[in-house]
């Protein structure tokens, strides 16, 4: 941030937060360790301390704490949910805007529309629109805030048939500028600034406050498939998933577990759970769907565990949450279209994992072409590892190993996720999750729209406490 604004006084601190409806804490306040420490949903914690923690309550906070920011040098980050990997939104200068109790949601079931606040979870929005027969495609976990899963991309639920990248269902955006402006921007007004908004990520420069959001009928059946195959198989699993090219209504994940039956047993420990969920109209297009794929994948590459099992938003949320069964977490990704490539590494680095509880996982993307947004990355696999560890004493050796496994994938890669990059260790490569066109053209418009800086930029001011 430039250097023309006001010497910051002890007196600033004790002003400022009788301007807003909800409350600021200093670094010097005694309650600043307890904010700081329930920001985090990873259980790592994160050792960045911004000088001043704003939880707002309203949008007249947003735009004082921005006015604060830009006249006393504070360079803002922004909270949603706190759900982030790396706590990208947690740096050591600055304010930090939580933005977690915005929770507004408004339906229009006649338009098929929502309107929502930053602080909404994907289980609040899916409870809301199921009462009007509506759904979104929301994270997979049912506490993983709109905000930032939106802002970075988004892929969610049904992705494939729902817009190809969540973001795509974001038709405008309320905002606070950096000058503290609120504005509204869609496809007529401010169109650069929705642009940016669809997959900018967490280097965004500005704040947004609501998201208009175009939303889907609820499918009158959701089933999930599930199969195990051999870890050996999994090149050609994926090569004939490939082939199959999956309707985009069946969703196709594929991760990679602890062996747990002996039909599969390898040396490397190691089997595929293939997860398959149909979104269909009723029970026999499930079926159709879910046999559009099964039929095509060789018997002998998978054998199935459970078939045609009912499912909904809820059964997806708990599924999703039970792949996290640790308290410490790192992830990286890549998106790939050489995914056998990419496994032929994955096997490599297998026998050194040091936690059995980190989870590699694929989901099948599909050729994909996009509409002008900051989102561009492309790549038929999502290749995503979630390390994941109890312990304080292990944090160097699982950081060390998903660097080793994501520094060797990248020579496959044709593109990263941001919202699952690990920006702790790569903040410097975020161009990687972007188009070099787009990403080009985010800087230019972050120099147009905060020419001093107020908005944490994406790079972050990681310490060695935080690795």
């Amino acid at each position: 941030m430039q250097s023309h604004y006001q010497t910051l006084s002890a007196d600033d601190f004790r002003i400022f937060p009788r301007s807003l409806d909800g409350k600021a804490r200093s670094r010097h306040h005694p309650e600043y360790a307890g904010w700081h420490r329930d920001l985090s949903w990873n259980g790592r914690g994160f050792d960045r301390y911004p000088e001043y923690i704003v939880r707002a309550e309203s949008i007249a906070d947003v735009v004082h704490s921005i006015d604060f920011a830009r006249r006393h040098g504070l360079p803002v980050s922004v909270r949603g949910s706190g759900h982030s990997y790396a706590g990208c939104f947690l740096r050591n200068t600055g304010i930090l805007l939580d933005l977690s109790a915005l929770r507004d949601i408004q339906i229009d079931p006649d338009r098929r529309s929502a309107q929502v606040q930053p602080g909404v979870s994907s289980r609040q929005l899916s409870a809301a629109l199921a009462r009007h027969g509506l759904a979104f495609p929301t994270g997979h976990g049912g506490e993983v805030g709109l905000s930032g899963f939106l802002l970075g991309g988004g892929l969610g639920i049904n992705f494939r048939a729902w817009g190809g990248m969540s973001t795509f269902n974001v038709r405008a955006i309320d905002l606070v500028t950096a000058d503290g402006e609120v504005l509204h921007a869609d496809a007529h007004e401010h169109p650069e600034l929705l642009w940016a908004a669809r997959g900018g990520g967490p280097g965004l420069f500005f704040v947004v406050t609501r998201f208009h959001l175009d939303c889907w009928p609820l499918p009158g059946c959701i089933t999930s498939n599930t199969y195990l195959a051999k870890f050996s198989g999994l090149p050609r699993l994926l090569a004939r998933i490939e082939q199959a090219q999956p309707n985009p209504s069946l969703q196709v994940m594929l991760a990679i577990v602890p062996q747990s039956d002996d039909r599969a047993a390898e040396e490397c420990g190691r089997q595929v759970m293939l997860n398959t969920i149909a979104f269909a109209d009723s029970p026999a297009h499930a079926r159709a769907l879910q046999a559009s794929l099964s039929e095509q994948v060789s018997a002998g590459l998978i054998r199935a565990v459970e078939v045609d099992q009912p499912s909904d938003f809820e059964s997806i949320y708990r599924q999703g949450d039970a792949m996290l069964v640790s308290r410490r977490y790192r992830t990286d990704n890549i998106l790939t279209d050489r995914g056998e490539d990419a496994v032929t590494i994955l096997a490599a680095h297998l026998p050194s994992q040091p936690s059995p509880a980190t989870l590699p996982l694929l989901i099948w993307r599909g050729a994909s072409s996009w509409s002008d947004a900051a989102w561009s990355a492309s790549g038929r696999w999502f290749f995503s590892t979630y390390a994941q560890w109890n312990e304080v004493a292990d944090d160097e050796v699982n950081r060390g190993w998903l660097k080793s496994l994501y520094d060797e994938l990248a020579t496959v890669a044709s593109g990263s996720y941001i919202n699952e990059f690990d920006l702790e260790e790569r903040s410097g490569s975020a161009h990687r999750c972007y188009s070099a066109e787009n990403w080009s053209r985010l800087r230019r418009l972050r120099r147009q729209y905060d020419p001093q800086g107020v908005f944490h930029d994406v790079s972050m001011d990681v310490s060695a406490g935080d690795r």
